[in-house]
């Protein structure tokens, strides 16, 4: 490493830090203020309680609201718009070394933080995510949504199929359920006005309802069995049925393609966490694009002052979340392909990136 590389690294690095540092606390600051303030007062969270939620939080700063690429965008922007404002890349072209030469020690790096941020998403994010969880649950629970809904269950054992009108994801108990399986001789219906998971026995149990079978081959003899409390038909958990209903931050890749695995063989559609699958690694790759195409604009554009690069970050990133929000939407409604859906914004920038570095002066 040559002293120009260990200067421009040493420079991009420390200026890394301290914006990374500066955009976690003005979320933090934005989110409190106007998120938490009323909760926090109104059932005196302790300080170390608000301390913790925020710092289990990081990661899904970073990686989810897109900050850590907006952070290597503002760094790049500041380091090299000030370095070519002060002619210092001038004279290093002036001497017969390349721009690409110049910069490659930033590209480096930034490809070193894409990596680090998926290896870190996948072990400490995830961890993270959970204990963040516990604490929104315990302390902020208005902020999780309504948990209850309808759900479908098909290829369940032995062929049944269930459907529940109501369902409490957080509680797992239901109302009115509507069960079904057909078979060569006979055609089986349970309707039942209760169902919940019983932790003791890790069984679903059904209450309150009729077993109806019908016999085709036997002149259609019908047969009506009260249910009172019986288990359930199927004994498949919640953590299966109900795997892809958690957050994708919550499991790691590895845990992500399992629950995808068997959520295809339960029937249950899966193209739009397919998206989410892509997307968990294209937005780790967001973070070297980024950094080129700002490499890039910096030389053509040669300024370095504070709130000018703060205001063109702020374009730059707001454009890319708005391209990735549209171009997800498209996958998430089956218009495009899931894996085009996920990387389609990644390849615009790059494009647009590709373009930039080559009319870049020199």
């Amino acid at each position: 490493m040559k002293t120009i590389d260990r200067y421009y690294l040493w420079r991009w690095v420390k200026t890394f830090f301290q914006v990374i540092l500066v955009l976690i606390l003005l979320y933090v600051i934005t989110d409190f203020f106007i998120s938490r303030q009323e909760s926090v007062r109104k059932y005196n969270i302790p300080i170390t309680v608000i301390l913790l939620y925020y710092i289990y939080n990081i990661p899904k700063i970073l990686f989810h609201y897109y900050f850590l690429p907006a952070g290597v965008t503002l760094t790049t922007f500041l380091v090299w718009g000030r370095s070519v404002q002060e002619k210092e890349v001038l004279a290093l072209l002036s001497g017969g070394i390349s721009y690409t030469r110049i910069v490659l020690t930033t590209i480096i790096v930034s490809g070193i933080i894409g990596l680090f941020s998926f290896i870190l998403e996948e072990t400490i994010g995830v961890k993270s995510a959970w204990r963040f969880r516990e604490l929104e649950r315990q302390y902020f629970s208005y902020h999780l949504g309504d948990t209850k809904s309808s759900v479908s269950w098909t290829n369940l054992k032995d062929g049944w199929t269930c459907h529940i009108l109501k369902f409490n994801k957080e509680a797992l108990t239901g109302r009115d359920v509507l069960m079904h399986k057909v078979t060569p001789d006979r055609v089986e219906e349970i309707r039942a006005r209760y169902i919940w998971w019983d932790k003791s026995s890790k069984k679903w149990r059904l209450e309150d309802g009729r077993h109806f079978i019908l016999y085709p081959q036997q002149s259609m003899e019908q047969e009506v069995i009260r249910v009172t409390q019986i288990p359930a038909p199927f004994d498949d958990p919640p953590e299966v049925l109900f795997a892809l209903d958690l957050p994708n931050e919550l499991k790691t890749i590895r845990e992500f393609t399992a629950d995808l695995r068997r959520a295809k063989e339960f029937g249950i559609p899966t193209k739009k966490y397919e998206v989410d699958w892509h997307l968990r690694i294209a937005r780790h790759f967001s973070v070297i694009i980024m950094t080129i195409l700002t490499l890039a604009f910096s030389i053509i554009w040669g300024k370095g002052n504070l709130i000018v690069c703060f205001g063109m970050t702020m374009i730059i990133s707001i454009t890319y979340i708005l391209s990735s929000v549209l171009i997800t939407g498209l996958g998430y409604l089956e218009v495009i392909p899931p894996i085009l859906s996920a990387w389609g914004t990644n390849l615009i920038f790059a494009t647009v990136s590709t373009y930039l570095w080559k009319i870049k002066p020199t």
